[in-house]
């Protein structure tokens, strides 16, 4: 297995060997919906915001790396953008010089992932101006010459990818055997139509016992390896990793948000953690619950989304009277078998795609 500590490194001006361009879309709000990838200065989903159309002679060609100039906890990351994508203004285009030549998308993403070394020097008071941009360089493995070693970067990404593909193909495999199990036990496994089924209004108190986060600010959060669950919209409401233990510790529960950017979101954590005091716990009444009814619960809740936000918090009174709509049993209790079933069956579809798709990508 290639090493990174085996090499001779140098550092490089990351404008000697990439030409920069800004990002010119500023209205976002004024943009349709498309399938062109708006990448914005975030620290999450490879900078993509959302999805726009846009005229041709506004885009940017992929097999580029996008910088993020600022932002809130992005500024410094670099991204690698393999297709076509429109770009906002606080992000920066690099593409390799003419004296460098062609670069794989391999050798693209480790120089990405060295240039995201630098963030810590980024913030909202600091910037990436053009003029830092001009002075900031990367570290880089070099070859005999003292020029970076392209092709040792391109093999040692192809050989994590590697290894990151097999792990991924033997973990869908398991989870697959292991519905597939499931539906061999349970003949109504393949007769889940949403539309078949009774549905009634059920307020949230009738549902769930709501239970509070507690606050825990991150000067006094001890780092460790038990998740810390925040009021995000992303990597599945996980804000930290702490050794910290308090009254919040939970598992097998549905964490939602109450304020924050995921105001209403929901994440289902199986795992034990501790939660934020803008995160409240959700536990099923009367039900022990798991992965798949907590998931369907999830989606029913979030079809609320849109009555809430910074203005018109999630707060503890409201989310006990909000209505939800489920499916229910002859128009009584909810129908929680039928939540596990389907959400077992699109469960196993995603995951069947999943599995196709690294089938195509090389072992």
């Amino acid at each position: 297995m290639l090493d990174l500590n085996n090499r001779d490194w140098a550092p490089f001006k990351i404008s000697d060997l990439f030409q920069p361009a800004r990002g010119t879309e500023k209205n976002m709000t004024s943009l349709q919906v498309g399938d062109v990838p708006l990448i914005s200065a975030r620290n999450c989903d490879n900078g993509v915001k959302a999805f726009v159309s846009i005229p041709n002679e506004r885009l940017h060609r992929g097999h580029a790396i996008t910088l993020n100039n600022d932002g809130d906890g992005g500024a410094g990351l670099a991204y690698y953008q393999p297709m076509e994508f429109a770009l906002d203004t606080h992000v920066t285009d690099l593409r390799p010089r003419d004296s460098i030549g062609n670069l794989s998308r391999y050798a693209m993403q480790f120089v990405a992932a060295s240039i995201s070394k630098q963030r810590t020097l980024f913030g909202h008071g600091r910037s990436i101006s053009l003029k830092r941009l001009n002075l900031l360089r990367v570290m880089l493995p070099i070859d005999e010459s003292s020029n970076p070693d392209w092709q040792f970067m391109e093999d040692y990404i192809r050989e994590r990818e590697a290894i990151q593909v097999q792990r991924c193909r033997e973990f869908l495999m398991k989870r697959i055997a292991s519905i597939e199990r499931e539906r061999v036990n349970n003949p109504e496994f393949d007769h889940s139509s949403l539309h078949e089924r009774d549905w009634k209004s059920y307020s949230i108190s009738q549902i769930f016992d709501i239970r509070s986060g507690r606050r825990l600010e991150s000067r006094n959060r001890k780092h460790g390896r038990r998740p810390f669950i925040g009021a995000l919209d992303n990597s599945n409401g996980i804000a930290g990793f702490t050794a910290d233990k308090n009254s919040s510790l939970d598992n097998n529960v549905l964490g939602v948000n109450y304020n924050g950017n995921g105001v209403c979101l929901g994440f289902y954590h199986p795992y034990e953690c501790i939660f934020s005091d803008d995160v409240k716990r959700f536990h099923v009444k009367n039900n022990k619950g798991n992965e798949f009814i907590y998931l369907f619960l999830k989606v029913a809740i979030q079809q609320q989304k849109s009555k809430f936000g910074y203005l018109y918090k999630f707060n503890a009174t409201r989310m006990a009277r909000q209505a939800i709509m489920l499916p229910s049993v002859n128009g009584g209790e909810p129908d929680f078998t039928f939540m596990e079933i389907f959400g077992m069956s699109i469960t196993l579809q995603l995951l069947l795609k999943q599995l196709a798709y690294l089938e195509k990508m090389p072992a």
